[in-house]
């Protein structure tokens, strides 16, 4: 008993959490020290009741969370800088000096910068929150070239976009014990939300029954009512049988369709386009379409609200009406053309033949969906196939027809990150305090005003903001008449032309046999059609003829993320004058570094996790502990970096450069500009800054500042505030009431932020008409990868949040200690494969070796290789990434249509890494 109590004595507990993108994270933990070093961490326990009527969020935590710091000492640890002795990947390293490291980086930046441009210092986007800050604001004032991490990491919800016009759609997680059905669809919370998971466990207590939909019998399956196993890939043609049910068993929400969405506007029959208004009066604007009412006939349809005041305009039947140039034409609601394309080809029993699933459990799922409050579980799964789109379009029409959305309880889920408005404010204002926050604020808010009045039709904050953000493809670009070349390269652009330019994709995205075989050109005339329409000015770089000198990874691993892993990065790797990879851990792309900068981890900086409405409070990461060894935040690291650079660039009679822009940077005054002139000395300072000026904002309670954040651990949020992506859940944040999204489109009319104003399922922009794709539909998946029999799907793992914690002694004790795949019983006798046994995994790309756990549960033709191992566990340093060709799928380069237009996260094109075709093998040990 007395070594038991000396075990688990302290000398003081602090607050922490992880502020990993194991979305949302923010599991307030107590951290135990004793002698100067963390002994233990638990979830603290303490989250507030917000409804006396739900349960609350406690006890939060999961058990990478509860062993976090077996990482800070950790056998992948790294302490001290770095610089390579071999080959890159040979694992050969120096050890030096920070002034050593400091004085060589600074000389390569500055090399780049004078000969090649600030655009030749490039950087992947990284969701992880604690160093986005700092390497944003660094690569902003050096002018370095930085990649969408939407697109880097594949979480677009590019069906979810296409649909609402946003992709960031969330509420909080309490919200699902109003649920009376939560379908788990391409996901599996039991493994990815564990935090979380109670409350879908409290949902059944209170009524609600729980569908699990997935091609395998996941984890998930265990607490579900029912378990549907599709086809891989097949899920639009199950969402689109369940629609055809819901029409033609007049069980769907008309009223709620009539209002919400597309499908009472007029469609011509003879070219298959939208009614227009310049089509009937010959002026006009070409986004302002046409219903047909009940005694009025042919009337405008209104874009500044979607409430129809009880009119009953028209979803099926023919009218005949008469264009400006004296021709008639017969016109349509979209709900009919709909309606004719579900029975053709999505009744029950046309579906099986596709999807597997038997007719009669179409019609219960159908049946069950309309006549309940229904919440998808959708995951970031559909999103990584190469037709998510037409899935995630599909999800949300099985909404729309259930009308199930804006109401406690229903709709989908995907991620969205905001509420901390102060983050963005302190790092946007010239000053400390508040005035210069409130001189931020006001400019933002004259913005949305200027905005407005260039559109009349732009009627709430949402719209204007979402107008704002799509820059030059917005209003704003009518004020530049710059195109094609003459436009410069953005800071931020689409990782797709990165990776045709500069790496080994183009000849794959060229590829018929790996392709969508509907595609009625090339994969190259789309996208130069694309580029020469304009749509992507300003976006298309870096291009072939430029000359990439510097890769810096900071929060990072593009070796284990990147589809087709090393031999998509070989030539790159081998033009890049220097990589510089920052990070508190070794992993891949460190060990094919050329200097090695290290981090301080977790509990040793401050720190939020990622905030946002699933859970709607700032959760504190405090710096608990000192770093270990030479380690530094990252604040610090770049802050040093700029130093040294500004140092250098004088001793070598430097004085400024010409940015991006063509405006003049002065290289003494990068120091400056980072810290605000020495206020931001340190994490410490931003983080008070920022918690100030979120409460001037009014996100945070009046007079919130990080000494009082550090008595509770965390604050709930008081307000969604301004920034877009909290504007998009069109809701509010009331102190006690679940978030939901939506309401304000279902309770105001609120219109969305699409072309038609509408929740939109037909898009007749000429591409989609071109691919059949104007309404949701099923494709097959392609042949990614060549003619192999297996399907390979894949899923976050358990045991770690991405790599993080796969060299964690406690996680490793968990399971079987090494990557592993799992594959059907049949599959693995027909190739005489046993448990446990080594194998190779190939298709025509590469192979990569792991054990095998032979199971049941796999359905036969797929193998599951869960995400998420370091390639360093893998034989050769080869993980699954080897075999994922990384197609892009090409009706994501269309634009120049409402909100068919690239903004930052949103609209471009994404890879594909799910349903990559394989085959295994035994392999010698």
């Amino acid at each position: 008993m007395n070594k038991y109590r000396e075990n688990t004595t302290w000398d003081s507990v602090h607050w922490g959490t992880h502020c990993v993108d194991c979305y949302p994270g923010g599991c307030p933990m107590r951290v135990y020290v004793k002698d100067g070093v963390i002994v233990r961490e638990e979830p603290s326990g303490t989250l507030p009741v917000i409804d006396p009527a739900v349960p609350d969020f406690n006890p939060m935590g999961c058990m990478q969370g509860t062993s976090w710091s077996q990482s800070l000492h950790g056998p992948d640890r790294a302490q001290f800088p770095l610089k390579r002795a071999g080959k890159r990947g040979e694992g050969k390293w120096d050890r030096i000096s920070w002034d050593q490291a400091l004085r060589e980086i600074s000389d390569i930046l500055v090399d780049a910068i004078e000969e090649h441009g600030p655009r030749s210092i490039i950087r992947e986007g990284t969701p992880e929150a604690v160093v986005g800050g700092p390497t944003g604001r660094f690569f902003g004032l050096i002018g370095g070239q930085a990649m969408d991490l939407n697109a880097v990491i594949g979480d677009f919800n590019s069906g979810v976009y296409a649909t609402f016009g946003k992709s960031h759609v969330e509420g909080s997680a309490d919200d699902w014990f109003h649920s009376e059905l939560l379908v788990i669809w391409n996901s599996n919370p039991v493994y990815t939300r564990i935090p979380f998971y109670h409350f879908f466990s409290e949902a059944r207590y209170n009524g609600a029954e729980i569908i699990n939909v997935s091609p395998d019998v996941n984890p998930s399956h265990t607490h579900a009512d029912y378990q549907v196993n599709l086809e891989g890939a097949s899920d639009a043609a199950f969402g689109l049988s369940l629609v055809q049910v819901m029409f033609a068993e007049d069980i769907a929400h008309w009223d709620f369709m009539r209002e919400q969405t597309d499908m009472p506007l007029l469609v011509r029959r003879d070219n298959r386009k939208f009614l227009r208004q310049p089509d009937i009066e010959g002026l006009g604007r070409e986004d302002q379409l046409y219903h047909w009412h009940p005694e009025k006939g042919l009337v405008l349809a209104n874009r500044e609200t979607l409430k129809l005041d009880g009119a009953r305009v028209a979803l099926e039947g023919e009218f005949d009406v008469r264009l400006h140039d004296g021709r008639t034409v017969t016109v349509e609601p979209v709900c009919a053309v709909l309606r004719r394309k579900l029975d053709e080809h999505y009744t029950p029993e046309k579906q099986q033949s596709i999807t597997g699933v038997h007719p009669d459990v179409i019609r219960l799922v159908a049946r069950k969906i309309a006549t309940r409050r229904t919440n998808i579980f959708l995951g970031m799964n559909a999103c990584k196939m190469y037709h998510g789109d037409l899935i995630e379009r599909t999800m949300s029409l099985v909404l729309a027809a259930s009308g199930n959305w804006g109401k406690k309880g229903t709709g989908l889920r995907t991620w969205a990150s905001g509420l901390h408005d102060g983050a963005q404010i302190a790092m946007n204002k010239r000053g400390p305090g508040a005035e210069a926050s409130e001189a931020v604020i006001a400019g933002r808010d004259n913005a949305i005003a200027m905005v407005k009045k260039m559109d009349s039709s732009l009627v709430n904050d949402e719209l204007a903001m979402y107008e704002m953000v799509k820059g030059r493809r917005g209003l704003l670009g009518m004020m530049d008449e710059r195109t094609g070349d003459d436009v410069p390269a953005e800071a931020n652009t689409p990782p797709v032309f990165w990776w045709y330019n500069q790496m080994d994709f183009r000849e794959r995205w060229n590829n018929p046999d790996w392709s969508d075989r509907s595609m009625a050109r090339t994969f190259d005339e789309y996208m130069n059609a694309a580029i020469e329409a304009g749509w992507w000015d300003g976006l298309d770089h870096p291009r072939k003829d430029a000359e990439p000198q510097v890769y810096i990874e900071c929060g990072g691993n593009t070796f284990r993320r990147t589809r087709g892993g090393k031999k998509s990065m070989a030539g790159l790797w081998s033009r890049l004058r220097a990589v510089i990879a920052i990070d508190f851990k070794f992993n891949a792309t460190v060990q094919n570094a050329d200097y090695f900068l290290p981090a301080a981890q977790h509990y040793e900086k401050v720190a939020f996790s990622i905030p946002g409405p699933f859970v709607a409070n700032l959760t504190l990461a405090d710096k608990i502990v000192e770093p270990a060894g030479e380690a530094r935040s990252e604040w610090d690291i770049f802050l040093a970096i700029l130093g040294a650079v500004a140092e250098r660039a004088k001793e070598r009679g430097l004085e400024a450069f010409t940015a991006p822009d063509g405006s003049i940077t002065r290289y003494d005054r990068l120091v400056a500009g980072y810290t605000m002139g020495g206020y931001y000395k340190d994490e410490e300072t931003v983080a008070d800054e920022q918690i100030r000026d979120s409460a001037l904002a009014g996100t945070l309670p009046e007079g919130a500042t990080l000494a009082k954040l550090r008595e509770t651990g965390f604050m709930r949020f008081t307000s969604m505030g301004m920034s877009p992506y909290m504007l998009g859940q069109a809701t509010e944040l009331k102190p006690d009431n679940v978030i939901t999204p939506f309401t304000k489109h279902i309770e105001l009319g609120e219109p969305f932020p699409t072309y038609c104003r509408r929740a939109q399922f037909y898009i007749d922009h000429e591409w989609f008409l071109e691919g059949d794709e104007q309404l949701p539909t099923y494709k097959p998946n392609p042949t990614m990868g060549g003619d192999y029999p297996l399907g390979m799907s894949s899923g976050h793992n358990r045991w770690s949040v991405h790599s993080m914690n796969h060299f964690n002694r406690l996680v490793l004790g968990t399971h079987r200690g090494s990557p592993s795949v799992m594959v059907n019983p049949d599959d693995a006798e027909a190739r005489g494969v046993k448990d446990d046994d080594l194998v190779r995994i190939f298709n025509d790309l590469s192979e990569f070796h792991a054990r095998v756990k032979v199971a049941p549960n796999v359905k036969p033709g797929q193998i599951v290789s869960y995400n998420g191992w370091e390639p360093m566990q893998y034989r050769n340093w080869s993980g699954a990434n080897e075999i994922e060709p990384g197609m892009v799928k090409w009706l994501g380069f269309s634009g120049g249509y409402g909100h068919i237009k690239y903004n930052m996260l949103n609209w471009q094109p994404v890879p594909a890494d799910r349903w990559v075709r394989c085959d295994f093998e035994v392999a010698s040990e």
